[in-house]
């Protein structure tokens, strides 16, 4: 624990998406966690969708990547049409796959935060 880092880290709380407000008392930080409101909850929702949102773009953009990567290998002849065909379908189920983990760990977190 590196006592230096607590102003560091006490700022990045305040200016963090998180709604608290931790209290520096010395080399600790407190961080007094309130009761969740129905409006709070939604906010916590909303977060969620736009981080589970922002993820499957990130997804999406690496599947764009890796299609385009195939295709060089197939322009440049370092690999078949079938070889890149087959390379296509796996990089497809594996983004169908990922996407689909985002979702079901996005609708336990929304689950989550309106079962509390």
């Amino acid at each position: 624990w590196d006592k230096g880092a607590v102003k560091s880290v006490d700022k990045a709380l305040r200016e963090s998406d998180l709604g608290i407000n931790p209290l520096l008392d010395g080399d600790v930080i407190r961080i007094p966690i309130p009761q969740l409101t129905e409006e709070r909850r939604k906010d916590l929702v909303k977060l969620v969708k736009r981080m589970g949102e922002d993820c499957k773009v990130s997804v999406r953009k690496h599947r764009h990547d890796a299609i385009d990567m195939l295709a060089s290998l197939e322009d440049d002849g370092e690999a078949s049409e079938d070889e890149v065909s087959r390379a296509r379908k796996r990089v497809e189920e594996i983004v169908s796959d990922a996407v689909r983990k985002v979702d079901e760990i996005q609708q336990a977190k929304e689950k989550d935060i309106f079962e509390i």
